[in-house]
């Protein structure tokens, strides 16, 4: 099969089987995915039993610059034209998203990989609790859920809401020399779930913590972390998390906190509250 969407390689069976996804580059300078499917698309042709994957390399621009995005964040995009601004709909970001639909329409699951600007960060999967039965299989600590309503419009939102099985597992740092290997066995254990390749042999990482994604603090005017926080770092009620213009942002109750990063512009995600999930 002959795919034509630049970006877009597809592995296929003889067989007929179940059609998959795997995305990397959503966010241009997250490089560990990248070099991830690079390896799979020279390990693949020899192991594959069944059924079709398609290996995506998403914001193609944001990839060559080597930055997060360029109009917008490609992982805002995959949301119904009314929920977007008008700037939204013109970008290439949003074009883009558009393309790559087809291919996720197509598919009964997609596996999104992703890293982090904090040389703290921890290895985690992303998904609703539909995706569960894939997602503990995959190498991660932790699994969180609650995404889709405070920030929709991702590649994982948007199987979501056709329900189909959408996971983001985010790698560790983005340098981290481990990251792509943690890429890699994401993605032979994602293939191996639905019987794509033979049963992927690692040690098997048994998922500690789920916790749900509850609020979202987007800036007033910008924000400065108190310090630098791990993610998922426990917090107690009241602790100052940073700086909000002149205003302090406080822990409004015990929970832990995910993507703190430093803001500079009004209206940015400064960083995620979580509870944990009995």
């Amino acid at each position: 099969m002959k795919v034509t969407t630049k970006g877009v390689g597809v592995i296929e069976s003889r067989l007929p089987g179940p059609i998959l996804t795997i995305m990397a580059g959503v966010h241009g300078n997250e490089v560990c995915g990248l070099k991830a499917i690079e390896q799979i698309e020279k390990e693949l042709p020899s192991q594959i039993k069944q059924g079709r994957v398609y290996l995506i390399r998403a914001n193609l621009k944001a990839i060559e610059l080597n930055v997060r995005q360029t109009d917008m964040n490609l992982n805002r995009a995959f949301r119904l034209d009314n929920l977007l601004t008008e700037g939204e709909k013109a970008s290439y970001e949003r074009t883009r998203a558009l393309e790559l639909m087809s291919f996720l329409d197509e598919s009964v699951a997609l596996l999104d990989i992703h890293s982090s600007t904090s040389k703290v960060s921890k290895v985690f999967a992303i998904c609703e609790p539909r995706s569960y039965h894939v997602a503990k299989l995959l190498p991660v600590e932790i699994i969180s859920n609650g995404w889709d309503i405070l920030e929709p419009g991702g590649t994982d939102y948007y199987m979501s809401q056709k329900e189909k099985v959408g996971i983001c597992v985010e790698c560790g740092y983005h340098l981290d020399p481990l990251a792509p290997e943690r890429a890699t066995n994401s993605i032979l254990t994602f293939l191996s779930r639905f019987g794509i390749v033979e049963s992927h042999s690692q040690s098997v990482q048994e998922v500690k913590r789920f916790v749900h994604a509850y609020h979202i603090h987007h800036t007033e005017t910008n924000f400065m972390p108190s310090r630098e926080f791990a993610d998922f770092e426990a917090l107690s009620e009241g602790e100052l998390i940073g700086n909000d213009g002149e205003k302090p942002v406080y822990a409004p109750k015990n929970t832990c906190i995910i993507f703190c990063r430093k803001r500079d512009e009004p209206g940015e995600e400064a960083f995620i509250l979580g509870t944990e999930d009995k």
